[in-house]
């Protein structure tokens, strides 16, 4: 089955009748379109008979106005049957693919870029509802017209109607072959413009960074590289438009020669009337319209093609859910959580990046991890948070296997507060609500995050606007409005990334003090570089390379000679804040 026709039936069949009316609307329009020319020619053969001819004139043009009204209607009428659908699949596809890009794994998504997603998401779902609504009404009524005038035309004179046919045909068989062409071309415009939208959201995301570094003329002439490829394809499947669009005009133009050449012969010999040969060419030219638009229609109908097999990428990706199709419930109270010699290996990697990690934090205990960069550290957290799925019997709570867990539920569970912390461009009380808590919980969460005294110096306190990913914030007031964030959510398990990095060690002090005093304290993982950030852990794990060298309370390590004791002295030395031993 080939991807339009899965497509159609999954989204287009249910709207058989919404097409099937607008079918009838559309022969209606066409029969009347083709039956006018012959009402005037018989208007045009009764001129000169007298008054029975005068009222044959006026009959025939009292019936062409009626007719011409009646079309008006049903022509309306077919554009509302087949453009609605359209409207309503487009609707559909948008929220399926909305509904997929949650359900999917992050390491699905790291195969699409944004700028990528936001092409499938606007301009692949702009030409389905063209193709579930212009292209169909156009291809549906290239074909009634063709068979209606087609008949009408044959009813006249079947030698003529044989004649001007095969101009058209060969022009539409000339066109075909380059149909194929004209697909592979759409095909890479739209990766291409896919590639152009991602570079220019990355220059937009980081457009201090890039004045900051003058880096201004290097981003500008690598979008200009692409932007020019993508010219020179449009540029080139115009041309190819250009060349092949004017063929069925032209084969149009070869049947009206013909029809002065062959048909005026045979009006002065008398086999037919001048009022026929006005019917045929009002015929030959109602005809020229739909099939001058065919290689238009094509084009529509072969970038629509292109564009259901892009979507289709996205929507018929099963998500990884191990926990399917007997999940368990997630854990209703802050749980047990262990690792249970936890290895793990990204795909395409030579070793492992976690290896025999064993470690068990009580409920509502803290967890502390430690070690340098790439050490492991993030890769252990996306392993608990399920972002990555751990190998089976690695990671559990309350002694359950998390892979086994329903993996929506374990996310309402989990709530993750990441060293750099997304901020909408909205005030900061929205990005610390998200509209799903309380707002009087709002000075609570501001006291235990320590911002409180920092709303002064905002302009509307609470209500003042952050900018930009949190641009009017400092460093440490963003990672606090990102705890603050995250303290709001009702978590069992609450995971740190190394969110304290940015704040002195008065406010540090001021949050694990907040954090451990907490009445519905969760079950906690905090990763940080900082000691002091680490020290009232209840058990504490070393990584480095993956492994876990040190594993104890903070009291221990630094008894111990060792990566975490030398971090203790050497944070003591060049940070005379430090509190640590």
């Amino acid at each position: 089955m080939t991807p339009l026709v899965s497509f159609t039936r999954r989204y287009g069949l249910r709207y058989l009748p919404w097409y099937a009316g607008g079918t009838l609307m559309i022969a209606a329009t066409n029969w009347l379109s083709v039956t006018i020319p012959l009402v005037l020619a018989d208007g045009i053969d009764a001129l000169g008979s007298g008054p029975a001819g005068e009222a044959r004139v006026l009959h025939a043009a009292a019936l062409i106005a009626l007719m011409g009204a009646v079309v008006i209607v049903v022509r309306t009428l077919s554009r509302l049957l087949f453009f609605t659908p359209g409207r309503l699949v487009e609707s559909e596809v948008q929220r399926d693919l909305f509904t997929a890009v949650l359900a999917q794994q992050p390491r699905f998504l790291s195969a699409f870029p944004v700028g990528d997603l936001m092409s499938r998401l606007s301009s692949d779902v702009q030409h389905v509802r063209l193709l579930y609504g212009f292209t169909a009404l156009s291809i549906v009524n290239t074909v009634v017209a063709v068979g209606l005038a087609g008949a009408q035309m044959v009813r006249i004179s079947p030698l003529l109607a044989l004649v001007t046919a095969a101009p058209l045909l060969l022009a539409f068989v000339v066109m075909m072959r380059w149909v194929g062409v004209f697909l592979t071309l759409t095909r890479t415009i739209q990766e291409r413009t896919a590639l152009l939208s991602e570079l220019a959201l990355a220059g937009f995301q980081g457009i201090a960074t890039i004045h900051a570094f003058g880096g201004a003329p290097a981003i500008v002439r690598r979008f200009e590289i692409h932007n020019d490829e993508l010219s020179r394809l449009s540029i080139r499947r115009a041309n190819l438009r250009v060349a092949i669009g004017p063929l069925l005009g032209f084969a149009a133009s070869v049947n009206v020669f013909l029809l002065l050449w062959l048909g005026g012969a045979r009006a002065i010999e008398g086999t037919l009337t001048v009022g026929q040969i006005v019917a045929f060419t009002a015929l030959v030219g109602f005809l020229s319209g739909p099939l001058r638009g065919m290689s238009f229609i094509l084009s529509l109908f072969k970038q629509s093609q292109a564009a259901i097999e892009r979507l289709d990428a996205v929507l018929l990706a099963k998500p990884h859910r191990p926990d399917l199709p007997r999940p368990l419930p997630a854990p209703s109270r802050p749980p047990v959580i262990e690792l249970r010699d936890l290895s793990f290996r990204w795909p395409g990697a030579e070793r492992d990046t976690l290896s025999g990690i064993d470690v068990t934090v009580r409920a509502g205990g803290v967890l502390g991890v430690f070690g340098a960069t790439g050490s492991g550290k993030t890769t252990l957290l996306r392993c608990v948070l399920r972002l990555e799925d751990p190998p089976p019997g690695t990671v559990f709570a309350d002694g359950v296997d998390v892979r086994a867990i329903d993996l929506d539920a374990w996310r309402r569970t989990v709530v993750l507060v990441p060293q750099r912390a997304f901020l909408f461009s909205e005030p900061l009380a929205d990005n610390v609500l998200l509209g799903k808590v309380d707002p009087a919980r709002l000075d609570e969460l501001l006291d235990t995050t320590q911002l409180t005294a920092d709303l002064a110096a905002l302009p509307h306190g609470a209500h003042s606007l952050v900018g930009e990913a949190g641009l009017n914030l400092s460093g440490g007031q963003r990672q606090r409005t990102a705890l603050a964030r995250g303290l709001a959510r009702d978590a069992k398990v609450l995971v740190l990334d190394d969110v304290l990095s940015a704040v002195d060690h008065a406010t540090e002090r001021a949050l694990i003090a907040a954090l451990r005093n907490r009445a519905d304290r969760p079950t906690t993982v905090i990763v940080a570089n900082r000691i002091s950030a680490l020290r009232h852990a209840d058990v504490i794990v070393v990584l480095d390379h993956g492994r876990m060298i040190a594993r104890g309370t903070h009291d221990e390590l630094v008894e111990r000679p060792g990566v975490y004791r030398q971090a203790c002295i050497r944070q003591s030395e060049t940070d005379p804040d430090e509190d640590v031993p």
